[in-house]
């Protein structure tokens, strides 16, 4: 599994998308999974605010997601999630039982300014103003403790710089890759606690 992680804007999803086209692995969005599950309206209400879906109703999702590219076999990558520190533990509980094997984890830096830039050059359903601007509130408050959540346990998080194109960042990505792949990552090191 390789996660990426970053704020809104910071072009994870075209990070992932890039990275599955090159390798022929499966990407997984928790936003993709969640938007096509716009017909449960307390889904569409919450991603229409900006808000985050409960764990309750996003697990289960992910889960069947798991089990369809069959995760704890097969390389894949995952797009947005963890968004918060239950989520990590979630994932670090998966890792450390086999269900899932970690790879990477790549968090995509970004500042605020640039990443606004970005999203207006967007027109999805949950990039209007007000919601990019809670996005980005949750991504301080919400995210970054997830990230360091990962790295309490022994996961290692690797930093790209998020400022350059989509080609300059996904040789930054492939740069650590190439580093992580040669080498075995070693689970026995992360804590689940």
């Amino acid at each position: 599994m390789i996660i990426f992680l970053g704020i809104a804007g910071s072009g994870k999803g075209t990070q992932a998308a890039l990275l599955a086209k090159r390798t022929g692995w499966p990407a997984l969005s928790s936003g993709e999974v969640l938007r096509r599950n716009m017909s449960d309206p307390g889904i569409k209400a919450r991603l229409d605010a900006g808000q985050l879906v409960s764990d309750e109703e996003l697990f289960p999702l992910l889960e069947a997601e798991f089990n369809k590219i069959g995760a704890s076999q097969n390389e894949f990558i995952l797009d947005g999630t963890p968004r918060n520190v239950n989520q990590s533990r979630w994932l670090v509980q998966k890792i450390k039982t086999g269900q899932l094997k970690l790879t990477a984890i790549i968090h995509i830096k970004l500042s605020r300014q640039s990443a606004l830039k970005r999203l207006q050059l967007r027109s999805r359903h949950d990039d209007k103003r007000s919601a990019i601007a809670g996005r980005f509130k949750f991504y301080e408050q919400s995210v970054i403790p997830a990230i360091r959540y990962f790295e309490k346990k022994g996961c290692k998080v690797d930093e790209v710089d998020g400022e350059g194109s989509p080609e300059e960042v996904e040789t930054s990505i492939r740069k650590v890759l190439e580093k992580k792949m040669k080498i075995e990552p070693t689970l026995g090191s992360v804590d689940a606690g």
